[in-house]
């Protein structure tokens, strides 16, 4: 409860406290949804493999590619 006082005790306090709340909830989100993409992007690669023979190293389509 004095945590509560004290962040409602003045207006820079609220705007400190919710600026680190948005920067905390930013940060740890980001960081489960990426290493949600990295996991995901892992298992299809690993099933898949990569690059697709249409593809050079790096993704991009090959130019001497004729589709055979």
């Amino acid at each position: 409860m004095k945590a509560l006082e004290f962040i409602l005790s003045s207006f820079w306090h609220w705007a400190g406290f919710m600026a680190i709340l948005a920067l905390t909830l930013y940060f740890g989100c980001n960081t489960i949804l990426q290493l949600g993409n990295r996991i995901l992007r892992h298992s299809t690669l690993k099933k898949i493999g990569y690059p697709p023979i249409h593809c050079d190293g790096d993704g991009d389509c090959r130019e001497d590619y004729d589709g055979d």
